[in-house]
């Protein structure tokens, strides 16, 4: 990896997010506090003590009268540090307080709007370093199309040689696109319940439509596998089609996981809860990131010294691409059952995702 310097920057932000990760687990603290406007409460560490009490509460609602935000007006105190101050902070949905070092969030409220209850979380290293790893690994991600002598340069220059086998995916492609455009059309044009407030942010566009085109993509690679382990004699090109598209699909889910962990750290105080949908799309990506190193396996188990010729004679070559083909349409099953499956059958908190 030293001569790809894409591939090694991807390699070292997940070492850093799993880094940050572990910071945050073993020395970060988090939890929750029930605050009423009669009294105040205190949390306090090795490194902090702070007094919280709640001057007001209010729900704000749209012009059609549902909540769209959620507001919490405190009075703080940090009584680590002389002479003591009474500081103000505002918490609402997805702007989280920050104050010395302690991140508050709403995370619910008393039926008689007098008490909420705030998520609390105290992390000053973990979580910079799990963004910095977040970074890298957008930085690594575009870096990557751009660097030479890769599998994924190979794989274009063997799709893009195949002008039948290119238009035929085009195609395809854009008829898979169409299609999915057409259910997000349905579905927003379709009357349905206001959003929550905890959904009413940029970020959930930007993180459903990732991974959205994500899934159409992977959906190309398993009509792809389905066409490959149908047609033997174009077997092999509709494989290395769907090893090019692998690569954005791969990527965008990722992308679109750790938009979503952004997400929650500035709603929930806290970016991986081990929600249901949450491990089943880490579970996906796994899976298709054991995908994206076929080459790599490929290689453990075949000598570099066979010619092409003793590997098609050999049946060794046949035999890989109904293999990889296999994979991605049962791969693709991850794909239905995190997006239909957990929502239907697990529930969590993302339920309310179709």
């Amino acid at each position: 990896m030293r001569s790809k310097p894409g591939t090694w920057l991807l390699h070292l932000a997940l070492a850093t997010i799993v880094a940050g990760a572990c910071v945050t687990h073993f020395f970060g603290e988090q939890g929750e506090i029930h605050l009423r406007a009669d009294k105040a409460e205190t949390i306090a560490n090795s490194r902090s003590s702070v007094s919280l009490f709640l001057w007001d509460f209010r729900v704000v609602n749209d012009a059609q009268g549902n909540p769209a935000d959620f507001i919490s007006e405190l009075r703080l105190l940090d009584r680590s540090v002389k002479p003591l101050v009474v500081d103000e902070g505002v918490v609402r949905m997805n702007r989280p307080l920050k104050y010395h070092g302690w991140r508050f969030c709403q995370s619910d409220y008393d039926s008689d709007q007098l008490g909420v209850v705030l998520s609390y979380n105290y992390d000053p290293w973990g979580i910079g370093i799990t963004y910095t790893g977040y970074a890298l690994l957008l930085v690594a991600m575009i870096a990557f199309f751009f660097q030479k002598r890769t599998y994924f340069r190979t794989m274009l220059k063997s799709v893009t040689s195949n002008s039948l086998l290119l238009g035929r995916a085009g195609v395809g492609l854009f008829a898979v696109l169409v299609i999915a455009l057409a259910i997000i059309m349905t579905k927003v044009v379709t009357p349905k319940p206001p959003l929550q407030p905890v959904l009413q942010t940029p970020l959930l566009g930007i993180h459903v439509s990732v991974i959205m085109l994500a899934y159409t993509l992977f959906a190309v690679m398993m009509v792809n596998g389905i066409l490959g382990l149908c047609m033997p004699k174009q077997r092999e090109r509709l494989m290395h089609l769907s090893q090019l598209l692998l690569y954005p699909a791969l990527f965008c889910l990722t992308a679109g996981i750790f938009i979503g962990a952004v997400w929650a750290n500035m709603s929930w105080g806290r970016y991986w809860g081990w929600d249901p949908k949450e491990t089943w799309a880490l579970i996906t990506m796994l899976v298709y990131a054991a995908l994206l190193h076929w080459p790599w396996l490929k290689n453990l188990t075949v000598k570099r010294s066979y010619s092409k010729a003793v590997l098609q004679q050999s049946g060794l070559t046949t035999k890989w691409s109904i293999a990889y083909h296999a994979c991605c349409v049962m791969a693709f099953l991850l794909v239905l059952f995190t997006y239909f499956g957990v929502s239907y059958l697990l529930g969590g908190l993302h339920s309310y995702a179709n």
